[in-house]
């Protein structure tokens, strides 16, 4: 409960939905399998971020259209990506793990370096007044006026819908596969490509894995032989983790946005990193 507590605070304030810590607490601490650490990882990610998903929904933080632009194709990935799973060995797992962890964190900690400024006004666009509001442009991008509860207006274009399309069906691949959360791929993509504001492209990240990682965890438990033992450890893992979400999205609210992508980077590499020096230990 502790852990997932941990967990919930660090995944939902930066974006991360759990499972890269979850993933090496389960096997090298509690010696569970591949996929009953995948399984467990994917729905200890749903509670927390559904408690996420509540406060960014009631600071009005996500964005609707957005949010169907990256379920849709993670939904497939993530199902995709729960049935290959089941054919990886314990000791295939554990490096595929670290070098697709490590990957990400090169991918975020490049991305957000690249990204000298978020200058989301473009001058070949008619602005936008209402809440939600866009226009679809020549370019084929979208642009919106976001105002969260609190008066803050965001104002951003979505420049490549086919490109998130396409990212996040890969990150719902990933996901389902190693039983870790899309923010890493996804959410980068959105804040330092797209250069969609963090606290808009965060909340809406995360508002999706709470749908798809419950489908990815069903999808791992039916394959599992006698999923009921693992029951138990659902209650700890969802109180914690629900307990720390709450944390963690008023750690993302007040929280500079390069911040929140630097050390995302960072703690991708380090954990990946962590992840393969354990594998390499644990070797036959």
């Amino acid at each position: 409960m502790i852990t997932a507590f941990v967990i919930g605070i660090i995944g939902n304030a930066i974006g991360i939905g759990g499972g890269i810590f979850l993933i090496p607490f389960f096997i090298f601490y509690m010696h569970l399998s591949p996929l009953e650490s995948s399984g467990l990882s994917l729905f200890t990610i749903m509670i927390s971020t559904a408690g996420g998903s509540y406060i960014f929904y009631k600071d009005k933080t996500i964005d609707s259209e957005l949010y169907l632009m990256i379920l849709v194709p993670a939904g497939l990935g993530i199902i995709a990506g729960s049935v290959l799973g089941r054919y990886v060995s314990a000791n295939q797992f554990k490096w595929l793990f670290s070098f697709i962890i490590i990957g990400i964190g090169i991918f975020s900690l490049a991305a957000t370096k690249k990204q000298t400024a978020v200058n989301v006004k473009s001058k070949n666009f008619i602005s936008c007044t209402n809440d939600n509001d866009k226009i679809l442009t020549k370019k084929n991008s979208i642009k919106k006026t976001v105002v969260e509860k609190n008066g803050t207006v965001h104002d951003y274009e979505i420049k490549s819908p086919l490109s998130i399309n396409v990212f996040s069906l890969i990150a719902g691949f990933i996901s389902g596969f190693i039983g870790i959360g899309i923010g890493g791929v996804t959410g980068t993509f959105l804040t330092a490509v797209e250069q969609i504001p963090p606290r808009i492209a965060f909340s809406t990240v995360i508002s999706v894995m709470a749908i798809i990682s419950f489908i990815g965890g069903l999808i791992h438990f039916y394959y599992i032989k006698n999923p009921l033992n693992l029951v138990f450890y659902i209650i700890p893992l969802g109180a914690g983790a629900l307990a720390g979400s709450k944390t963690g999205a008023f750690v993302s609210k007040n929280s500079k946005a390069r911040t929140l992508r630097v050390y995302q980077a960072s703690i991708i590499i380090l954990l990946g990193a962590l992840m393969l020096l354990l594998s390499a230990l644990s070797a036959p």
